[in-house]
Formats: C-alpha cells, sequence, structure tokens
C-alpha cells in the first residue's frame, strides 16, 4: 500500500503543475484551474494522510479492513469522473450550438447584404441542395411564377456546396442561403424556415433539388392547406406514382410507413418523402433538432402535436443525373430509425403538449428590432457555457 500511496501523491503533484501550466499558457479558464488542483490537492491528502478522511468513510459504513476503505475511496472518484464526463457532454453540446449558430449566422448575414426583397403572403418553395448544379437548372425551370394565386418565392438552401449550384440558383433568380459547412439537410432548411416565417409567407413548401419532385404538382400540395383542411401536406409516392430504383429501398419505406402510422397515430404511406407543404402556425409548433434525418422528425413531432396531416399523390422520377446523397440504404435506414425513435420518445402520442417555443425558433426568432443590425441574423442568440469562471469572457453574439 505504502508503494500505491507514493504513486498517487506523485501523479497528483504532476497533475497540479499540468494545469498550473495549461492555465499560464491560457488554454484553462480559473475554474477549470480551481477544479483540477481541488482534485490534486484531494489526491496527495489521500496519500499522505489517509487518516483525515476516516470521518467520510465512517459515515459511509466503510470500516477499515479488506481494503473496503481503497474501494471506497475508488468509488466515490468514479461518481466524481462521471460528473466531469456530463459536463464535458453538455459543454460539447453548447460548443456544437454555437458553432452551427455562427455559421447560420454568416449565411442569413450574406443573403441580407445581397438585397434580398421578402414577398409577404407567397408560397415559399425550399430546395435544400448540395452539389446539385447538373440537376437544379432543369428543376428551377419547371417552378410556376404563381400557384393558387399566390406568387411563389424560391428560396434555395445551399448545404456547403463545393460546386456551381449557388451560381446556378441565382443566374434562374431564386433566393440562395448558403451555409459554409455541409451539416446536412435538416439543418440548412431550417435557415429557409427562418427566411420563409420572416418573409410572412401564407404557405410553406420543400421539395428536393435532384429532379425526382415535379414543380408542376405544387397546387396539388398545397391546396389542403389553403383550404383549411390540413395543417401539413406529406406526398406520397405510394398513392401517387414512383419508378423504383432499389427494391430494399422499396420494402424500406413500406416497413417504415407501418411504423410512423403506429407511433404517430396518423396514416402514413411514404415516410420519406421530402416533397410536403405546412402551414405558418403549423411550422412554428414543431421542434425540429435532426441536422440528417430531419424527415422523420417532421412528421412525427406533426403528427404528435396534433397537427392535421394528410398525404396526397405525386409522382416521383428518377434523379435526372449524378447519385443519391443519402449514402448507403444500411446506413440510411439506420440514422431514419434513431430519428423516429428520438421524436417519438421526446414526446409521446397522448402526452400533453408543453406550451414552449421550439428551440430552433426561441434561439432564432428573438430578434431586437430597430438595432441596426441584420434582422435575419441578429435572431442567432449563442448560448454561454455551463458554469463559466469568474473573469472569463462572455459569450458574444457576432
Amino acid at each position: 500500500m505504502t508503494g500505491l500511496r507514493i504513486l498517487g501523491a506523485v501523479l497528483s503533484v504532476l497533475l497540479a503543475a499540468y494545469a498550473v501550466r495549461r492555465y499560464g499558457r491560457h488554454q484553462l479558464r480559473r475554474g477549470e484551474l480551481f477544479a483540477m488542483v481541488v482534485v490534486a490537492f484531494g489526491l496527495i491528502v489521500a496519500a499522505v494522510a489517509p487518516t483525515v478522511f476516516n470521518p467520510l468513510f465512517d459515515a459511509l459504513g466503510a470500516e477499515p479492513g479488506n481494503q473496503r476503505r481503497l474501494i471506497a475511496l475508488l468509488v466515490l472518484s468514479n461518481f466524481f469522473t462521471l460528473a466531469l464526463v456530463f459536463r464535458g457532454f453538455t459543454k460539447d453540446d453548447v460548443l456544437t450550438d454555437n458553432m452551427s449558430r455562427l455559421v447560420d449566422f454568416l449565411a442569413l448575414r450574406r443573403v441580407e447584404e445581397s438585397g434580398w426583397k421578402p414577398v409577404p403572403g407567397s408560397c415559399a418553395l425550399i430546395i435544400p441542395a448540395y452539389n446539385e448544379a447538373d440537376n437544379l437548372p432543369a428543376v428551377l425551370d419547371e417552378i410556376p411564377k404563381e400557384v393558387c394565386g399566390l406568387p411563389v418565392m424560391t428560396i434555395v438552401c445551399a448545404d456547403g456546396c463545393t460546386d456551381a449550384t449557388e451560381a446556378e440558383a441565382q443566374s434562374h433568380g431564386a433566393m440562395v442561403i448558403g451555409s459554409d459547412l455541409r451539416r446536412g439537410q435538416g439543418a440548412v432548411i431550417r435557415l429557409g424556415y427562418l427566411a420563409a416565417l420572416e418573409a410572412d409567407a401564407r404557405v410553406i413548401v420543400s421539395l428536393d433539388a435532384d429532379g425526382q419532385h415535379d414543380p408542376n404538382e405544387l397546387e396539388r400540395v398545397i391546396r389542403p392547406i389553403l383550404d383549411g383542411t390540413a395543417d401539413m401536406v406529406q406526398g406520397s409516392r405510394v398513392m401517387g406514382s414512383f419508378e423504383v430504383e432499389s427494391n430494399i429501398r422499396k420494402r424500406g419505406v413500406t416497413f417504415f410507413s407501418k411504423v410512423m402510422t403506429v407511433l404517430g397515430r396518423t396514416k402514413i404511406t411514404d415516410p420519406s418523402n421530402g416533397y410536403r407543404a405546412v402551414s405558418p402556425e403549423g411550422l412554428r409548433r414543431l421542434d425540429l433538432t435532426q441536422d440528417q434525418f430531419f424527415v422523420a422528425e417532421f412528421v412525427i413531432d406533426a403528427a404528435n402535436k396534433g397537427l392535421r396531416v394528410i398525404e396526397v399523390p405525386i409522382t416521383v422520377r428518377r434523379r435526372a443525373s449524378g447519385t443519391s446523397k443519402k449514402g448507403t440504404t444500411f446506413r440510411y435506414a439506420y440514422g431514419f430509425t434513431k430519428a423516429i425513435i428520438g421524436t417519438w420518445l421526446r414526446q409521446p402520442p397522448g402526452k400533453r403538449e408543453i406550451p414552449l417555443e421550439p428551440r430552433w425558433l426561441a434561439n432564432s426568432i428573438a430578434t431586437n428590432a430597430g438595432n441596426g443590425r441584420s434582422k435575419l441574423a441578429d435572431r442567432l442568440q449563442p448560448q454561454k457555457e455551463p458554469g463559466p469562471a469568474e473573469g472569463d469572457d462572455k459569450a458574444a453574439t457576432p
């Protein structure tokens, strides 16, 4: 035991020295330095004078003998380690959120600097795209100027594109929201939703940029919302027509439609289809957090929150060119399953809806009107990291 105590004391001194060195290089905050020094000091005391902790061990029922107190010390250290791990997870989540807000801020700031003029009362058509320069022009050419008496405002959300997608969209007169980083279809389409809400659109529609969806079916998709018979309309290839590209994916659509019908208590025949329309009021009730597999989250959350969800038949064509960006079939199925389970567990059917504004809106829509800065970009409010130490700089909004 003497050798173990000596080793513990030496390691504790090294830990304290390492903490002081990192603090001197401005790599640690005061609070983090304090925590590491306290831990090192406690280990030194346990190694040099272990009897100091006898009252604590007695309270825990760890009586002397059979190394019970050593085991008790190990258990306490494990609890402390778990607390640090959970704190690390929390900090990582906050840093990720703030990085996402920074990317979104820059994207929205560029939109307003480009002289974007919103079209109130329009049909906002959002097209998320990643390297679809070859397919996007044909899609944009098919979009009608007006549908059901509403002007169509086209918003192309470029997800970290490295080709000419943004240039093609601009040359066709579309509004472009370009993200500097590729974070997923769900992350970039939320920017389009924010722009559509800011523009006071009458109805908000999304469709894919690869040419699989037919823009001429817009009227069929938005009509139930304009008539007041639905809050969300999901396009269904099963009710309409489609060209089979993979039998495995066809079976996957059938399987997941049954799962989501049970979990959402709403008949869904085509759960992965990206052609959908939603009312602004319905959109504001949805808690959208998924960056990748947001389609499953969108449908499940809408059904669980009591939105009137219906399906209409649409046509799904083969991609005009290129390959799918969804990845392998099994990877897509795994991610889709995680999104379904995570969304359903968040608020199972029958559970009373909490009357709080969804996080993606609460962190973005709280605007400071009249401050002379970008209205859209100012909606992104970074969060402070948990437990800031005294003297630390506060998080600042760009």
